[in-house]
């Protein structure tokens, strides 16, 4: 390459980089870094809370990137609205509709607990029975704490003993399946084996893992697979007909679940699906809150699977906030809130219910972006009810806001590394590799292999595998430190020349 052509080219090169820089550090301070969570209207009627969701879901959708949504809104103890947004694929552009399931999370346990009452009810069982009284299959490793004291009702309530539980993360259509005695020992990703840590009946930790011992004894009671038992002894009863913990793959009704960048996850399936295994429609969460909701006159409504009286205990706290397969919270005011989130990869979901007001919320997503909009979603629902911000509401917004100025200082940071990267190459203070000397390809080599192997790892862990968690911003934080890998790696193509005295 003669001189002068050399010499376009590297302005040409600067400039391109100067431009790069220029629409990172816009990109940085971009409004989508900082997007308002949600303004709802205070104290309003359930119409004006549709109407401003009918206004916001649709802007939340856009700026996390979440493809579909379905919420259900319950007022007066019944159905005031269903309502439906986006797509179930992307691919297809199925729109999100009444029928469209979704992979529920760990609502699974709430159903799973309808489950053990249904048989508590019949006689078949004692919520303060330990759980080794009805297995045969599994056990307990030994350890220094009874597992006499690992009783149905503490495993219900998260205060058996057993240690936080990291989630189950599916298995891969194609892959197989571990049994549940071998999920119990520990088989699967970041699975541990189930044993206790602590004395049974002193805290509360939340653990999954107690869920699949109950689907054991479930199992093992009954003589049948879980989810036929939870199929035909509780779903179709309560009147969730479209619901199951059965596998949905090819089912024209199942919608896609997304990772944080837009890529389709595998239809992960569970062996753990009392913890985790449900699918399930907005329509069928607003018929298990109906069920589990009192009446403005204090009357439970009665249903075929459990009697009253065991579907008060469900929702009386065993230790502080944990009823059996349910949470308890005080909202702003002194309202009662019963709820639980759900949680797998690919979709995030919430139901909760009111019993003094009558009023209800289910919200179900099909993005791990989901997780930012659902906490929107429920903000503007309790404060449509109270007038006030749920607690931590502050806390949220403010760890939004300092991820917002990471990226940004991140974006600027990196903006401003270009333009100092580009007047060099202009002043020729930094050449080719091959146009250097000496030429350092070592150094060059070392720094291709940390970065290749430590954007490899970020990448696996939250494309490929979606094992991170990135909401609240994180996601923007992630691609900032992508965008500093990819530059400093092209940087390293084009060594610093000595200073000449």
């Amino acid at each position: 390459m003669k001189r002068t052509e050399r010499t376009i080219f590297s302005r040409r090169l600067s400039l391109s980089m100067m431009v790069a820089a220029s629409l990172i550090v816009l990109w940085g301070f971009s409004p989508h870094m900082n997007a308002e969570s949600d303004k709802a209207p205070t104290a309003g009627s359930a119409e004006e809370f549709k109407q401003y969701l009918d206004h916001k879901v649709p802007q939340w959708q856009e700026t996390y990137g979440v493809p579909g949504v379905a919420v259900g809104v319950i007022h007066n103890g019944k159905v005031a609205y269903t309502l439906n947004y986006g797509v179930a694929d992307t691919k297809s552009h199925q729109p999100v509709n009444e029928h469209t399931l979704f992979q529920a999370g760990s609502i699974s346990k709430s159903l799973t607990a309808w489950g053990i009452l249904h048989l508590v009810d019949r006689g078949l069982l004692s919520l303060d029975d330990p759980a080794a009284k009805y297995l045969t299959r599994w056990k307990l490793p030994d350890s220094e704490f009874d597992p006499g004291q690992v009783t149905l009702r503490r495993l219900l309530s998260h205060t058996a003993g057993l240690p936080a539980h990291k989630g189950y993360l599916g298995t891969a259509p194609g892959k197989k399946l571990p049994a549940l005695e071998e999920s119990l020992s520990g088989a699967g990703w970041f699975n541990d084996p189930v044993r206790l840590t602590t004395a049974p009946g002193t805290q509360e930790v939340y653990s999954g893992a107690g869920y699949t011992l109950l689907q054991l004894v479930i199992e093992e009671v009954t003589g049948q697979p879980f989810e036929q038992y939870m199929d035909e002894q509780v779903l179709k009863p309560l009147g969730m007909n479209s619901s199951t913990f059965a596998a949905t793959t090819g089912s024209p009704f199942t919608s896609t679940g997304y990772g944080y960048f837009g890529q389709a996850l595998p239809d992960y399936q569970f062996t753990e699906k009392a913890a985790a295994g449900l699918s399930t429609t907005s329509a069928d969460l607003m018929t298990l809150i109906i069920n589990s909701m009192n009446g403005r006159n204090g009357q439970l409504p009665g249903n075929p699977v459990a009697a009253k009286p065991l579907i008060q205990e469900m929702q009386t706290p065993v230790l502080t906030d944990n009823g059996l397969g349910i949470f308890v919270r005080t909202l702003p005011g002194g309202q009662v809130m019963l709820y639980h989130p759900g949680d797998n990869r690919g979709f995030h979901s919430f139901y909760g219910f009111v019993p003094e007001s009558g009023d209800g919320l289910a919200v179900l997503t099909n993005s791990e972006n989901g997780i930012d909009l659902r906490q929107d979603i429920y903000n503007a629902w309790v404060r449509s009810l109270t007038g006030s911000v749920p607690d931590g509401y502050d806390a949220l917004a403010a760890g939004r806001q300092t991820n917002a100025y990471i990226t940004q200082g991140l974006a600027a940071a990196l903006g401003l590394y270009l333009v100092i990267f580009a007047i060099r190459l202009r002043k020729r203070r930094r050449v080719f590799i091959t146009k250097h000397s000496p030429q350092p390809f070592i150094r060059l080599g070392i720094r291709v292999v940390l970065l290749t192997a430590t954007g490899t790892c970020l990448f696996l862990a939250s494309y490929s595998w979606s094992i991170l968690g990135l909401q609240s911003g994180l996601k923007n934080i992630v691609l900032a430190v992508f965008a500093w890998h990819l530059i400093l790696l092209a940087a390293g193509f084009f060594p610093k020349t000595r200073i000449r005295k």
